[in-house]
């Protein structure tokens, strides 16, 4: 979205404080929930997956991108909109 914003000319939508924030409040939870569960006294006693068996399934990937797509459009558009609307209707970098 920041490669899109730069590229297009409009203004960042993120500065690097926010990104900072915004992996510490989206990273630390799940570390923490992680961290706290417990283990499985069998896991060891599991065999290992076999060698040719890829660790992420072709529909896997395909969820993955989708998803990610998905999302940059919707964030893309809504601060798009938002651009215009709280900045009487000027989207660009060079106009606001």
């Amino acid at each position: 979205q920041i490669f899109f914003c730069i590229v297009t000319g409009i203004p960042v939508m993120r500065t690097p404080l926010q990104i900072l924030f915004l992996i510490l409040v989206t990273d630390l939870p799940p570390s923490i929930a992680l961290g706290m569960e417990p283990g499985e006294k069998t896991i060891l006693k599991e065999r290992p997956r076999p060698k040719d068996e890829p660790v992420v399934l072709g529909w896997m990937w395909l969820s993955m991108v989708m998803n990610g797509a998905v999302l940059s459009a919707v964030i893309i558009g809504v601060y798009i909109v938002s651009l215009m609307h709280y900045c009487d209707g000027k989207v660009f970098q060079a106009d606001i």
